[in-house]
């Protein structure tokens, strides 16, 4: 059992430059992928307006979207399916970065769900999480949690301004407050105000109570 997870950038296709948004996700995502290298597959970009990433475990792959999420540029967003299951290569010349399997199945239809969610009940809604319903007891009974810690996840990051929302992820990898105002140009009590903010806070203890159970693997 792996955790495969499907990112799909919203609004692609109304952007003024489709190249510059691309550029921006890969960006953000080798940030990540150098920050947090967690993945059993890093996140690459596949056809369409897709990436795609896999996880030996749920946690690392909640925390790989939260850190995506906060290291897009401004004007940017993706919306994450989250699918646990089996996955299985499929025979390319690629190797073994072809897979399929109900890990991608359930990804998919998460993805779909978040989509779903954002148009018709919550907008901040961005990621989803889905179980193979084939897969034990335990697995299906972790799916709620998920979900709702999701939900509320998502809400707190749309609290928090897109442009500040890299000043969080720059303090999460490291950078003193000085140079992230340095970076995003602008004052050092702007940055101290956006990292003090409650939903800021909330967010940070939920990833510290996540990485509880991740090796320290960061690389600064």
């Amino acid at each position: 059992m792996a955790v495969a997870v499907i990112a799909d950038i919203i609004s692609s296709r109304e952007s003024a430059s489709r190249d510059d948004v691309q550029r921006g996700v890969e960006q953000a995502a080798m940030e990540v992928d150098r920050t947090y290298p967690w993945a059993l597959q890093k996140w690459y970009p596949t056809v369409g307006d897709e990436f795609q990433a896999a996880f030996r475990t749920v946690d690392d792959a909640l925390l790989s979207t939260l850190y995506l999420q906060l290291a897009l540029p401004d004007g940017v967003g993706c919306r994450f399916g989250i699918g646990l299951g089996g996955m299985v290569p499929v025979e390319s010349r690629l190797g073994d970065r072809i897979q399929d399997g109900p890990g991608w199945w359930a990804a998919r239809d998460a993805v779909d769900r978040a989509h779903e969610l954002a148009d018709t009940r919550l907008p901040s809604t961005r990621s989803w999480f889905l179980v193979d319903p084939d897969s034990s007891a335990h697995d299906r009974a972790i799916e709620g949690p998920v979900n709702a810690y999701l939900a509320a996840r998502d809400h707190l990051i749309d609290d928090i301004a897109p442009r500040a929302r890299r000043a969080v992820f720059l303090l999460w990898c490291g950078y003193p407050q000085k140079k992230i105002a340095e970076i995003e140009r602008v004052s050092p009590s702007a940055v101290s105000q956006t990292l003090n903010k409650p939903s800021v806070l909330a967010l940070r203890l939920g990833a510290e109570t996540l990485e509880m159970g991740v090796r320290p693997r960061r690389v600064h």
